[in-house]
């Protein structure tokens, strides 16, 4: 098979396509033949040795994948040849097919598209847990969403609002902030403009709970408008500069600010990941959530699509096709 793999640590451009056997999976895990393949920016930290994880090289990189499966491993028995899935493969997606364990691959929902698939499982996932289960916001409060029509930010806005409760966004150009406004969010505001925290809390009486996969001085300002009991949620650093924290705001509203690495509920809560599986194809099926897809690129053009990803050109999901 053709696949795109990282030999040394390096920049998008340095990935090496080339012809590899196919894999050949364990007892425990299923072969897929990988229809699309979901790009994050985690996949620009992976190929240049800045992720927490460090995988060995070579390797090929890719966390989420949708497509076939044309082969079991002994010990699989939830699935058969023929399925149609999605997976979260860690590695592997930047190919045309990948082994996956079991436990890390789940049903597509009816009429979901293979390209909706490969874009439903690390966002919408990792904004479930930040959401739900860290913040537990509810119906009657308010979510601020930071980089509304990034990856995180798309999802985040369609579960707060399936959940019920009003949705703020702030976007960087009038392009994303029409996108956040379709996407379902109350009021778009602009991070660029120097008093987008001053109108949230003068205007807007606050926000109950944020999700920040910005860093920088969106997580700054976000304390100065958060509200009594308020909650951050602290999920990535896009802007590339990681915020340190005076704990005395903390004090000033009772504000708790929180952490959500989705990957750890992978091994620690394995029945949470199920239940929001669950909850995600349910709300997906009731038309409440939608993958927002940027574009598609065919696989060869992996390089080029993973380098507008990391300079945060892009909205949605950027998807591979093999």
């Amino acid at each position: 098979m053709k696949a795109y793999l990282a030999e040394n640590w390096c920049e998008p451009e340095e990935l090496v396509w080339k012809e590899i056997p196919d894999p050949v999976p364990n007892d425990d895990e299923a072969l897929i033949d990988i229809r699309a393949c979901g790009m994050n920016f985690p996949d620009m930290l992976l190929i240049g040795g800045k992720y927490q994880m460090r995988p060995k090289r070579p390797f090929s990189p890719g966390i989420e994948v949708a497509g076939v499966i044309s082969k079991l491993g002994k010990n699989i028995t939830k699935w058969k040849v023929g399925d149609k899935v999605m997976a979260l493969s860690w590695l592997g997606g930047y190919a045309e097919k990948v082994a996956v364990l079991e436990k890390n691959i789940y049903p597509i929902p009816k009429d979901m598209s293979f390209e909706e698939a490969a874009g439903f499982i690390v966002t919408y996932q990792s904004s479930y847990f930040g959401i739900v289960v860290r913040a537990k916001l509810q119906k009657s409060e308010t979510l601020l969403v930071h980089a509304g029509a990034g990856g995180i930010g798309s999802s985040a806005i369609q579960i707060g609002k399936a959940i019920g409760a009003k949705v703020y966004a702030t976007a960087g150009s009038e392009e994303k902030l029409e996108i956040i406004k379709k996407l379902g969010a109350d009021v778009a505001l602009n991070y660029n403009e120097a008093t987008w925290s001053k109108k949230i809390r003068k205007e807007l009486g606050g926000v109950d709970v944020v999700i920040d996969p910005v860093g920088g001085d969106a997580f700054d300002k976000s304390i100065l408008c958060t509200n009594f009991e308020g909650r951050i949620v602290v999920v990535g650093f896009t802007s590339g500069r990681i915020p340190t924290l005076a704990v005395n705001y903390l004090l000033l509203n009772n504000i708790s600010v929180m952490g959500v690495y989705w990957n750890l509920y992978q091994n620690n809560r394995p029945e949470q990941i199920q239940e929001c599986v669950s909850k995600l194809n349910r709300w997906y099926e009731e038309k409440k959530v939608k993958p927002l897809i940027y574009k598609t690129y065919p696989l060869i053009e992996a390089p080029s699509a993973l380098r507008e990803v990391g300079s945060r050109k892009t909205y949605g999901k950027a998807i591979l096709i093999p």
